[in-house]
């Protein structure tokens, strides 16, 4: 069965509702990042990192991908790589994916994310009505031309942030690469699908949802959240 982690941007809640019911009539729902989407999402281009191995940590090469009331790019942060502020639901803003291209030509064994969430009262929504609170973030990554309909087009880290939960904290997540840590889009871990999706990696970044559904966005119904990446590193 098809499904992708996307959301169109053009999407009104109603149509996320009636698209959840139909997964969940087909016993497909799993806990982890499928997804609903229309033909008009566009797959990310094949852009070539500045250096191969290394996660750049310049803003403008960071993009925010499926998302509505946001840039397109991160902003530039004092003492940190980048930020951006989460979008008021009431205005219909959602983030949903934020990445950067990424190139594997040597053995490399884990992925760390280091980030702050500075946050004021904030009470997150999970955009997708189907998912279940508390809104999380997880790190992930991309294969080089994928077209946004192969599972194993992007693979999802287990154990991401659950937001709120320490925030106003600096934060470092440490994810091992073997494929027991890592699902494609339809939930599923295969240390050969893994393998050969990592030798292939063209992106990566993190993604924000809900409980099941970790690529179908999250914004803010009341308070201020701003999340601050300090550094990303593949070693």
């Amino acid at each position: 069965m098809r499904q992708q982690d996307l959301v169109n941007t053009k999407f009104t809640r109603i149509n996320i509702i009636v698209l959840g019911l139909l997964i969940n009539l087909a016993g497909c729902v799993l806990p982890a990042q499928q997804a609903v989407t229309t033909q008009s999402i566009t797959p990310p281009s094949n852009e070539l990192p500045a250096e191969a191995n290394v996660v750049s940590l310049n803003p403008q090469s960071w993009y925010i991908f499926y998302s509505d009331g946001m840039p397109p790019n991160p902003s530039a942060e004092t003492g940190a790589a980048w930020s951006f502020e989460f979008p008021s639901a009431q205005s219909g803003g959602h983030v949903n994916y934020v990445q950067t291209p990424f190139r594997a030509t040597t053995t490399l064994h884990s992925v760390t994310v280091t980030f702050r969430v500075q946050s004021d009262q904030p009470l997150y929504d999970v955009i997708d009505t189907t998912d279940h609170p508390p809104a999380t973030f997880h790190i992930f990554f991309e294969q080089l031309g994928d077209n946004l309909i192969e599972p194993n087009g992007r693979w999802w880290a287990h154990g991401g942030y659950n937001l709120g939960s320490q925030d106003n904290q600096t934060i470092t997540l440490t994810v091992p690469l073997t494929s027991d840590q890592w699902s494609n889009v339809d939930g599923q871990t295969d240390p050969n699908d893994f393998a050969a999706a990592w030798a292939n990696v063209g992106w990566i970044g993190v993604t924000f949802g809900g409980q099941f559904f970790w690529g179908h966005g999250v914004a803010l119904d009341t308070g201020t959240a701003t999340f601050v990446l300090i550094n990303f590193q593949v070693d």
